[in-house]
């Protein structure tokens, strides 16, 4: 072997096991960033021996508070189902649940930071949400209400209620212009929020909107007179008047202007934590069990919610 075929096969000898070197290097990064992916939400509670269940302490009958400070809801219910479901699959002996309260406008920041590993509230499926959080199957069928007090213009009232106002002759105005110079306010964060701000526009209607942080806060404002027209979850306002001391000064309208289904809120690309989230849901819906939950805080299911349970529920 001459020198110059030496040299060139020593030169090749160093490119290989440097790209060698290269090569490993990238498949140790692959093997990291695969095993960081790995380590998802079933892999985190096997680990810390805790479950992590967001709430949201102002949506009842969804999630709240109740008078001695315990975490009740129907979320709150089905939460726990599958925290229980979460303990078995993973063989713990012993399975602790943290109860964290989150804000509606917080839920899927607090997800995507991994700060919580379930949001267990009354979360609206939407497109844009999916762009950060997973959701589960739907657990209840809902939609935007609006709540006025019961002196509220009649016109106003028919016209929520979806009913023709009845004009006198000399009425001219458009339905447009009942709205106008109004207050509304809706809960930050939620989609009767984003709902409102987009009807504003699209309509035209010169009206201020005063968001609110609470729903109480929102009756209360109403009870005020320093809002008009209160928009938020048709459920939680139907609740939320119905523990007020002053229910006979409220309506809340019949109407519902948006169709939502509610879900429970989990990590984006977490197939097997979302899997076992499902099949519990599944399972309450085939076993009927659900209703006894669903009763408990909505009343004897109507007939939208039983066809959720029979429709929504998957076959093993």
């Amino acid at each position: 072997m001459n020198l110059l075929t030496q040299n060139i096969q020593n030169k090749q000898s160093v490119k290989t096991s440097r790209l060698g070197l290269v090569l490993f290097g990238m498949l140790g990064l692959i093997v990291v960033l695969s095993s960081t992916a790995d380590a998802q939400t079933l892999d985190r509670i096997k680990q810390s021996g805790t479950i992590r269940l967001g709430f949201q302490s102002d949506a009842r009958p969804f999630s709240y508070r109740d008078g001695s400070g315990n975490v009740q809801g129907y979320s709150m219910e089905i939460c726990r189902k599958i925290a229980n479901e979460v303990q078995t699959e993973l063989g713990l002996t012993k399975l602790d649940i943290n109860e964290i309260p989150i804000s509606s406008a917080e839920g899927f920041s607090s997800i995507k930071a991994g700060n919580i590993d379930l949001l267990c509230g009354a979360t609206a499926i939407t497109l844009t949400g999916r762009q950060t959080v997973s959701f589960s199957m739907p657990i209840f069928l809902s939609g935007i209400g609006a709540l006025v007090r019961s002196d509220a213009p009649s016109q106003l009232r028919a016209l929520l209620a979806g009913e023709k106002p009845k004009f006198r002759p000399r009425w001219r105005a458009s339905y447009a212009n009942i709205l106008q110079q109004l207050t509304y306010s809706a809960h930050t964060g939620t989609t009767a929020a984003q709902w409102l701000t987009k009807r504003k526009a699209e309509f035209g209607i010169i009206a201020t909107i005063a968001p609110v942080a609470q729903y109480e806060d929102g009756i209360d404002m109403i009870l005020d007179h320093k809002i008009d027209v209160f928009f938020g979850d048709r459920a939680i306002l139907l609740d939320t008047a119905l523990r007020s001391p002053n229910l006979d000064n409220l309506i809340v309208s019949p109407r519902q202007f948006t169709h939502e289904a509610i879900a429970l809120g989990l990590a984006r690309d977490d197939e097997d934590f979302r899997l076992l989230v499902d099949r519990v849901i599944s399972q309450l819906y085939r076993s009927g069990n659900i209703t006894n939950i669903y009763t408990s805080y909505f009343g004897v299911p109507d007939e939208s919610a039983l066809t959720l349970f029979s429709w929504a529920a998957l076959p093993e």
